[in-house]
């Protein structure tokens, strides 16, 4: 208990000195968040524009797809505010020997990198992703009762682990590989079918979403508990269990790459 307790007042300390960091830049920090919020509000276009020409998307119309982005950038948004610095392993750890400097801590090295910097301009991020939500249910003439806003919590919270599984698998690849960064640059591009329906993808590729690589479980399946489609609930439910073992692969792949680490010596 005294450990845990421990480990949560340094991630507090490390959040403050993060975001006393980048307010000290204002200007960056200011300028990296409008540039999120444009990049979001290019999605939010695409899919209106892509509704003023079709009624439809393989049964999924305009509203029901907006609130499925939404909960998307939602997701993504969360998992990029805190666990954006897993990214930077490949070159600041490992290539510029940062990663030295980790171990000798007598802490968790993965607490260590993920607690080491946030990134606030995420922020922009979620709150599009929110007001997409809220607009869309409004649409949709959806009304949440507590007990549904609490088990949205609990899906987004699952679906952020998802995330996390996912790419600290990729990440921890490059403890073996030369060829740093290729695996997470294609992670990155296929985050791009999270925020629509899987059912709209050929067989193939929805088997990868679902199964291999389950973006469709960081927003398509756990988002459709709210719609009402009928034959998706079972998926939304094992999205805490997906998430969980995802996130245990993924651990389980960082630490055989820390014992596989050698030091650049620098």
């Amino acid at each position: 208990m005294r450990r845990a307790l421990f480990y949560i007042n340094l991630a507090w300390a490390n959040v403050s000195n993060s975001l006393k960091s980048r307010l000290s830049y204002r200007e960056d920090f200011w300028a990296g968040f409008i540039a999120n919020f444009m990049t979001q509000m290019i999605g939010v276009l695409f899919v209106a524009a892509l509704f003023g020409k079709v009624p439809h998307l393989k049964g999924w119309y305009r509203y029901e797809i907006f609130y499925i982005y939404g909960f998307s950038q939602l997701t993504m948004g969360l998992f990029f505010l805190f666990f954006s610095n897993l990214f930077e392993v490949s070159e600041r750890y490992i290539v510029e020997g940062w990663f030295d400097r980790v171990l000798l801590r007598p802490l968790d090295s993965f607490f260590q990198v993920i607690t080491e910097r946030v990134h606030f301009e995420e922020i922009s991020n979620i709150l599009v992703g929110l007001a997409i939500m809220a607009y869309s249910l409004h649409h949709l003439k959806i009304s949440l009762s507590l007990p549904q806003h609490l088990m949205i919590l609990g899906l987004i919270l699952s679906a952020c682990l998802v995330y996390l599984g996912i790419f600290t698998a990729a990440v921890s690849a490059t403890f073996w590989f030369n060829d740093r960064g290729s695996l997470v640059s294609v992670l990155h591009l296929m985050q791009n079918f999270s925020g629509y329906p899987v059912t709209i993808y050929d067989l193939k590729l929805r088997f990868i979403l679902s199964w291999i690589i389950p973006y469709a479980f960081t927003a398509f399946y756990p988002a459709v508990q709210v719609l009402g489609h009928k034959g998706y609930s079972i998926y939304a439910w094992l999205t805490p269990a997906i998430g969980l073992l995802f996130f245990g692969l993924g651990m389980l792949t960082w630490k055989q790459g820390v014992k596989a680490y050698e030091s650049t010596g620098s």
